[in-house]
């Protein structure tokens, strides 16, 4: 379960400069909502909210299974209803707001491949 965890923690961290370095500002990471689940990182750009969910896999081979092949139905209905708590919390519920998806590959040599997808979670009935 450690093995699982630093590699989650791996790619959070990746994934922070990723963000910070096309110009988003993280303002929250983490963020914990009872037994609902967690959001991984939320940043604002051009005065939208922006949730992020990261997803990270070692890459072992050519098995055709992405990091966000895991982003079941039912865990974006989770994204969906934490985003909407942790807009109600903060006040701000009157901005512009969106979940994205963070898909990242690391490979054995330390190297890593990072998917951006935007709008990844949408329209989904609650």
């Amino acid at each position: 379960m450690r093995e699982k965890k630093d590699l989650g923690d791996l790619g959070e961290k990746i994934s922070r400069e990723y963000l910070e370095n096309k110009g988003y500002k993280i303002l929250d990471k983490n963020f914990r909502y009872s037994k609902l689940g967690e959001l991984d990182i939320i940043a604002t750009k051009n005065n939208a909210i922006i949730f992020f969910e990261v997803k990270t896999r070692m890459k072992t081979g050519l098995d055709g299974f992405w990091p966000e092949d895991n982003i079941t139905y039912g865990k974006q209905k989770k994204l969906i209803k934490l985003s909407q708590i942790y807009l109600s919390k903060k006040k701000l519920l009157d901005r512009d707001w969106q979940i994205n998806v963070l898909a990242i590959e690391l490979y054995r040599d330390g190297t890593y491949d990072i998917r951006h997808l935007e709008n990844a979670v949408e329209d989904v009935l609650i």
